[in-house]
């Protein structure tokens, strides 16, 4: 794996991904799809496309390494998760938490999933499903927490029942048993996996399309929160990547999940349990914007130091 080869397919990819979050755009702008559409087809891709994606690429066959450096990947992910809350708390202490839920939870879902898919393969979808495992009880009981400051929010049930965390667990027990989809199984998973990217592209042009740009360009918390997702917290990941002995691609895996744009939740939490949701769904769109062009170079510095 060399940067001459990665690099090509990572730039089409990020500029088709660009491509189509216009198309999203385009579409809320001619009034053809609304909030109520976009939030339906967020719901599409987060509880039928992404779970779809991590059942497929875990249904393999049994392999002792591909589970340890899994194990491997969930571990990283949830370190780098709570690291990422204090640097939030560090910088923002009582300030703007929309923005430290943004940079505690990447959107390794929408962004992460399509970047593994394309430039390492649909074969390591199998760790960055492990990764975004990881993020789900941090998201569901210390992001609720950060948003709402009320305990009584935090609910069990919903990380248990959260969609991409059962895909996680059958297709874990499916991969243990070295059961692979067959049939009419592996048709429905892959075609619903298929829809993944352009239905997250697609919610993204629509977050993008509700952003006031000119008060984007006058907010410093913005850029402060956007510069800590998509810099600070790749840089201590790559940094601390060096020293773990695990498998150049999978390292990869792990730094796109980590250096990926502030997640939706910083737009939707707020809205759920009351606060700045505009601010949020600002920082998703000018991160995501961002990151098109930050991505790219952080695996580029990935593979020179790797």
């Amino acid at each position: 794996m060399s940067i001459a080869t990665t690099m090509p397919i990572m730039l089409t990819q990020v500029v088709a991904m660009f491509i189509m979050m216009m198309i999203g755009a385009a579409l809320y702008k001619a009034k053809l799809v609304d909030n109520t559409g976009s939030a339906q087809i967020a719901s599409v891709a987060l509880y039928v496309a992404t779970p779809a994606v991590i059942l497929q690429s875990l249904a393999t066959s049994f392999d002792p390494a591909k589970l340890a450096a899994g194990a491997a990947c969930f571990a990283l992910s949830f370190l780098f998760t709570a690291l990422s809350a204090f640097v939030a708390w560090l910088y923002f202490r009582d300030r703007r938490r929309a923005a430290q839920l943004g940079i505690m939870i990447s959107n390794m879902g929408f962004m992460g999933i399509p970047l593994v898919q394309n430039v390492l393969g649909e074969q390591y979808v199998f760790y960055i499903s492990a990764c975004i495992a990881a993020q789900v009880p941090l998201m569901w009981t210390y992001g609720v927490w950060l948003v709402s400051q009320d305990m009584a929010n935090i609910s069990p049930k919903k990380i248990l029942t959260n969609p991409s965390v059962i895909a996680v667990v059958v297709g874990i027990v499916l991969f243990c048993c070295s059961v692979n989809l067959g049939g009419v199984f592996q048709v429905t998973a892959a075609d619903m996996g298929n829809l993944n990217t352009g239905l997250a592209m697609l919610v993204m042009g629509t977050y993008l399309a509700q952003t006031d740009l000119r008060s984007l360009a006058r907010d410093r918390n913005l850029y402060a929160a956007s510069a800590l997702r998509l810099l600070a917290v790749p840089a201590l990941v790559i940094a601390s990547l060096v020293f773990v002995p695990l498998d150049t691609a999978v390292k990869l895996v792990v730094v796109i999940a980590l250096s990926a744009p502030c997640g939706t939740v910083s737009a939707m939490f707020p809205q759920l349990f009351g606060g700045d949701y505009r601010f949020g769904a600002g920082l998703v769109s000018l991160s995501t914007l961002l990151s098109l062009i930050v991505m790219p170079l952080l695996l580029a510095i990935s593979l020179l130091v790797f």
